[in-house]
Formats: C-alpha cells, sequence, structure tokens
C-alpha cells in the first residue's frame, strides 16, 4: 500500500512538473500588463481578456490556423497511408532482403530530420516549392516510426481471416482497405493524433521553407510575432501561445487513452 502511494505520489508530481510551464502561461495570458512582475505568482485578481483581444487584433489567427491544420492533416494523412501500404508489405509480402529493408526503413528514425534540411530545401528549391504546402509536408512523409506501429498490429492479426478473404476472391488492395484498416481502426485513430500533434507542433521546418507571412503557421507566427511586435508585452504573447498550443493539447487529453493502448499494444506485439 505504501509503495503505490508512493508511486502515484511521484506520477503525481512529474505530471504537475510537466504541466507547469503550460499553467505559467496561462495564467500570466489572463493577467493584468502591470500586475504581470508585480507578483511572484503567474495568476493576480482581477482577471482579463484584453491579451487575448489583442492577439486576435494584431494576427490574422484565422489564417494562421488554417495553414496549420492544412499542414498538420497533409502530413497526417500522408503519413498514415504511406505507413499503411509499407506496413502490409513487411508483414504479409516475402521479397529479396525484407527484414535488411525493413530495419534500415525504420532506423532512418534515428536521422535527426534537421540533418535533411539543407538538401530538402535546396530540392525544393530547384523544384520551385518553397512557399508552398507540398513544399512543406513532402518532405515530412517520411512514415517509419508508424509503419513499425502498424506492422506489429498486423502481425497480431489471425491470418486465418486474410486467407479466407482471399479465398473468397479480395484482392490485396480490398484485404488492406476492406479487413485489416476497419479492424485496426483505434490504432489507426491514435496513430493519426500522434502524428497530427506532432505536425502540428512543428516549428523550425514550416520556418525555414515558408517565408511569406500568409503561408505561416501558428508556431512560426507566435514567434514572428514575439520577436516583434509582442516582445515586450508579455500578457498578449502569452495569449498567442495559449491560442497555439490549446487545440493540440486538448485533442489528446479527449483520445489519450486510446494514443497510450495503442503505443502499449505496439510495443508487446511481433
Amino acid at each position: 500500500m505504501g509503495k503505490r502511494v508512493l508511486a502515484h505520489g511521484l506520477l503525481g508530481l512529474s505530471a504537475l512538473i510537466m504541466l507547469l510551464p503550460f499553467l505559467y502561461q496561462l495564467g500570466l495570458s489572463v493577467t493584468l500588463a502591470e500586475r504581470i512582475f508585480s507578483s511572484p505568482l503567474p495568476l493576480t485578481l482581477p482577471l482579463t481578456l484584453e491579451n487575448y483581444q489583442v492577439v486576435l487584433k494584431k494576427l490574422p489567427m484565422a489564417r494562421y490556423v488554417a495553414n496549420t491544420l492544412a499542414f498538420a492533416l497533409g502530413v497526417t494523412l500522408g503519413q498514415l497511408l504511406l505507413a499503411l501500404l509499407a506496413a502490409y508489405a513487411f508483414a504479409f509480402r516475402t521479397f529479396f532482403l525484407k527484414e535488411v529493408l525493413f530495419a534500415l526503413f525504420v532506423g532512418s528514425n534515428l536521422v535527426p530530420f534537421v540533418v535533411t534540411y539543407l538538401p530538402n530545401y535546396l530540392l525544393l528549391a530547384r523544384l520551385g516549392l518553397l512557399d508552398t504546402f507540398p513544399g512543406l509536408i513532402l518532405p515530412m512523409l517520411t512514415a517509419g516510426y508508424a509503419t513499425f506501429l502498424l506492422r506489429q498490429h498486423f502481425l497480431a492479426f489471425p491470418r486465418e481471416v486474410l486467407e479466407a478473404a482471399h479465398v473468397d476472391g479480395a484482392s490485396s488492395w480490398q484485404v488492406l482497405f476492406r479487413v485489416l484498416a476497419p479492424a485496426n481502426l483505434p490504432a489507426l485513430v491514435a496513430l493519426g493524433i500522434t502524428l497530427f500533434i506532432s505536425a502540428w507542433n512543428q516549428f523550425v521546418w514550416p520556418g525555414l521553407v515558408a517565408n511569406r507571412p500568409e503561408m505561416h503557421v501558428l508556431t512560426v507566427a507566435v514567434a514572428r510575432f514575439a520577436g516583434g511586435e509582442g516582445s515586450n508585452a508579455w500578457g498578449p504573447m502569452m495569449a498567442a501561445s495559449v491560442l497555439a498550443t490549446l487545440p493540440a493539447f486538448l485533442l489528446y487529453l479527449a483520445f489519450r487513452r486510446w494514443v497510450l493502448e495503442t503505443l502499449m499494444e505496439g510495443g508487446v506485439r511481433g
């Protein structure tokens, strides 16, 4: 009993430490400007929404949200499609150097994406794709992690069902999209949410490729605001950060059980 209480206490403390920066940011975003430095606490009365009004007045948030949604959805759907196809091939097809290629495919995750910035940027410049959504999305469609996770789920699927589908005349495409994909829908949803949040939080790559203000995503827009007219306006700066963080945070909270269960199952299957 004592060990369980200690374990839960440590977990609770860890969660509080992880949430503290966000809570501090949220508190400052509803604090009057003249009170931000007058108290060590992040939240002082009276509360105000003035900082959010300033942000919404100075920044075209609707455009930035639309850009971020287009970018994150493009990356998520693209990675899911490629991962589905690759996972099916690595799980059920037989071809030369299959295991070696799978190891190389998954091992690509060990290469930091930042290492590919320069060659990807030069390639996009030659193709004329800078400041475009295809230029933002295409280099991020590497799906090593997603392929590994889906392959683990596919390998755990009963082979008898797949064989029965083939006997009934189903093609490989039909087996994949009418049998395997629906049967693993919770895993696909959880994986999609993880990929979406990761893409939503991207900063360096969108800031490098999309330089026109009308192409900025939320993270880049908030950084430019913080380095420009919002540099000394801590309240509006925190309000802009909350608006950029909140959608992904709420999405994770809504589907956290699916995400955690999928990650745990994918780690032990195979």
